[in-house]
């Protein structure tokens, strides 16, 4: 056999070879195409939604495992695939535990959601633990937002909180916040910000013993 025949030969072979290449790449993305994925909002990281890609043949087992997942939908229309998933509403975030606390006391890791969605949440929980929100506070937190403009939030002891405000005043709340509390606050705190000793803190710790301190 002539060096030209086999030269011949070996450059029909290649041309086989990367046409069968070029037919492989195009049949999966073709396939890729015909069943792409749509998610609804921005809030999920793009590892998550490549994750609930791989699973969406058991989407509703898959879900189980995710509780900050407040309810979801998928609809399919032609060759795609639409998810609509609903969050549920974040409390806080905790920077040193990487984790969102959401407003049932679910807690859920940063790796799941977008930074755009991290950022989002200005409540900043400085606990070592990520915090735990009790019947008292889930009861009067809307008032104490209200009345003070926090910046952070702080588990103590498991038992009670303190609080961060924007001007970095600390507000060290009671085990038990109720009505009376946020009553005494709503109609002393003006007084309170005009009292030359008030540059540091807030003590509410032995409210119910009738006793409030300020520094």
């Amino acid at each position: 056999m002539s060096s030209h025949y086999r030269l011949l030969i070996t450059s029909i072979i290649s041309l086989l070879v990367l046409l069968f290449g070029f037919y492989y790449i195009f049949l999966i993305l073709n396939n890729e195409s015909s069943n792409s994925i749509k998610f609804n909002n921005k809030n999920l990281s793009l590892s998550f939604e490549i994750e609930i890609s791989q699973n969406i043949n058991n989407i509703n087992d898959y879900f189980k495992n995710y509780k900050f997942i407040e309810s979801y939908l998928v609809k399919k229309k032609n060759s795609i695939t639409f998810i609509n998933i609903t969050i549920k509403k974040p409390f806080a975030k905790n920077n040193l535990n990487q984790e969102i606390i959401f407003n049932d006391n679910t807690l859920a890791s940063f790796d799941f959601f977008d930074q755009s969605y991290i950022d989002s949440i200005h409540l900043i929980d400085t606990s070592i633990e990520s915090l735990k929100i009790n019947k008292y506070l889930k009861a009067m937190f809307k008032d104490l937002k209200r009345i003070f403009n926090i910046t952070q939030i702080e588990f103590i002891d498991q038992r009670r909180y303190n609080l961060i405000l924007q001007n970095n005043i600390k507000v060290l709340l009671p085990k038990i916040i109720d009505r009376k509390l946020i009553i005494f606050i709503d109609e002393n705190y003006e007084f309170l910000k005009n009292n030359n000793d008030f540059k540091e803190y807030l003590d509410f710790r032995n409210f119910n013993e009738k006793m409030i301190r300020v520094k």
